[in-house]
């Protein structure tokens, strides 16, 4: 049964998106758009087109959708806990991975990035230490740079309470608010605003802090979102009609994505246009990225929703460890494939095996490490 106020198909949501996370990164290895620590196929042919779409599709929602949930459970745990006791606990699970993520993670993931040009024994002996502290000097934190964004809106949203406290406002007096169209529509329209004027200073795969800030205006607004879904009770109001409605969008944005990438020169291999400046197809992937995202997401929370009945005992062990798996998931992805790498067969194939490979191991990786005591703490 679900514990009260904890929706169990949430956590299922989590664990796919967790295994999209992995599949996410696999596909960039292998011809996709981003950036990763390791790349073997960068022709754009078909693999490549196929698995940037995947790419640009998954980046429309899943990290979002991490956001709005995490959102949707930051007032409980801070009412439950208290503003001391909230933020020393977000401090500790979010803060120790990203260490353990620069000092042990992150040397082991620069073997294979700069080449594995001496034996791994070698390496470990020669320059792992070394690269430990670039790792810390450089706050490499990879695919953790979602902890450290969390810290920061925990920790906004801590300071929020503490004002509205100081001021004498009672928190839980305040009207629960209401999700309309309007509120949908103006959110879309502040995110592509904002995605624009900030990729213009900071096109996409540039960071500051490991920080991608050309997505932080949808980051920001569902995790907003997240917490006025908690207080209004939005997920037991949304409704199979408007997810349908929702859904259209996203479909015909998903469709007018390759269109645009046809004529905006994405098919030649060069995708800058789109990744920030005052062009056409800036401002275009500012608005449908959104629209995509919002459309999924309402698609995957009401179809979920619906079916909340599928056995807790189904999905218990995978949610359980999918916060680990998201961790430990670079070096099961990096590691699989360059162990394959002298496998010749076509990217779209070789994405589809590394990647049903490294789901699975990821989470069995994180099974392992929460045995280890007081692992389970954190993970």
């Amino acid at each position: 049964m679900e514990k009260p106020n904890r929706l169990i198909y949430l956590d299922r949501i989590k664990v796919l998106m967790t295994a999209l996370v992995v599949l996410h990164h696999t596909a960039i290895m292998y011809g996709g758009s981003g950036s990763w620590y390791y790349y073997e196929n960068q022709n754009f042919g078909a693999s490549a087109i196929l698995l940037t779409l995947f790419t640009v599709t998954n980046q429309s929602f899943f990290m979002g959708l991490f956001f709005f949930i995490s959102g949707y459970v930051t007032p409980a745990s801070f009412d439950r806990k208290g503003e001391l006791r909230f933020m020393k606990d977000r401090i500790l699970r979010f803060g120790v991975p990203m260490l353990f993520y620069m000092m042990i993670i992150t040397p082991l993931l620069q073997y294979v990035s700069l080449g594995a040009k001496e034996s791994f024994g070698d390496y470990m002996w020669g320059d792992f230490l070394r690269q430990a502290g670039l790792g810390l000097s450089g706050f490499e934190i990879g695919p953790l740079w979602f902890l450290f964004a969390l810290l920061l809106f925990n920790g906004a949203y801590a300071a929020y309470r503490r004002v509205d406290r100081v001021a004498g406002q009672d928190h839980s007096a305040l009207g629960a608010p209401k999700l309309t169209a309007r509120k949908l529509l103006v959110y879309l329209a502040l995110v592509g605003l904002g995605n624009f004027v900030i990729r213009l200073w900071m096109p996409i795969g540039e960071e500051l802090l490991s920080l991608q800030l050309g997505y932080f205006p949808a980051y920001i607004g569902l995790f907003a979102g997240g917490i006025a879904a908690y207080r209004g009770q939005w997920l037991h109001k949304l409704t199979v009609p408007s997810a349908r409605r929702w859904g259209t969008a996203a479909i015909l944005a998903f469709i007018a994505l390759p269109v645009a990438m046809i004529f905006g020169g994405a098919l030649e291999g060069d995708t800058s246009a789109f990744e920030g400046g005052m062009t056409w197809q800036s401002a275009f992937y500012s608005i449908v990225d959104p629209i995509l995202g919002l459309g999924i997401s309402m698609v995957l929370l009401v179809w979920y929703r619906k079916r909340k009945d599928i056995g807790e005992k189904r999905t218990a062990w995978w949610s359980t460890h999918a916060f680990g798996a998201y961790i430990f998931h670079p070096l099961a992805v990096t590691y699989i494939a360059f162990a394959l790498q002298g496998l010749e067969i076509f990217p779209l194939l070789k994405f589809i095996l590394v990647g049903g490979i490294a789901v699975p191991i990821s989470f069995a990786a994180a099974s392992l490490v929460r045995k280890i005591p007081r692992a389970a703490r954190i993970l």
